[in-house]
């Protein structure tokens, strides 16, 4: 049985200094880490157990669509197989800019969420 638990979770920033404003200064999170290259820009902040994700696209995404949710697995190859096996819609794997290996999902109910390489998180 694969090994998953919760990575991080996102939220799209359509003011994204202001949404930084919020995060940093009346929430006072610490920020884990900031990226801002392609094909988009974002800002980890340290939840504890978890990471929360800020981020805004600074070109059009390339992928299956972005989730508010990301789950870590260390058997990515076998789970996105029995998703496909099953019928559900995935993205297939990609390996992204920033070094994540990641894969879109999409279940029967039209809930996405993503997938991501517990070896291979990139620097997310």
């Amino acid at each position: 049985m694969p090994s998953m638990r919760a990575y991080f979770t996102s939220f799209p920033a359509s003011d994204y200094a202001r949404s930084k404003l919020f995060y940093e200064t009346v929430l006072q999170l610490p920020i884990q880490r900031e990226f801002d290259g392609q094909p988009h820009r974002f800002t980890n902040y340290d939840l504890g157990v978890m990471t929360l994700k800020l981020y805004e696209w600074t070109e059009p995404y390339y992928g299956g669509g972005h989730s508010g949710l990301f789950i870590a697995t260390d058997e990515l190859d076998v789970v996105v197989e029995r998703i496909e096996q099953f019928g559900a819609k995935t993205s297939g794997i990609q390996v992204h800019e920033w070094g994540g290996r990641c894969c879109s999902v999409t279940d029967p109910f039209g809930n996405i969420f993503d997938l991501i390489d517990e070896a291979q998180l990139g620097d997310s």
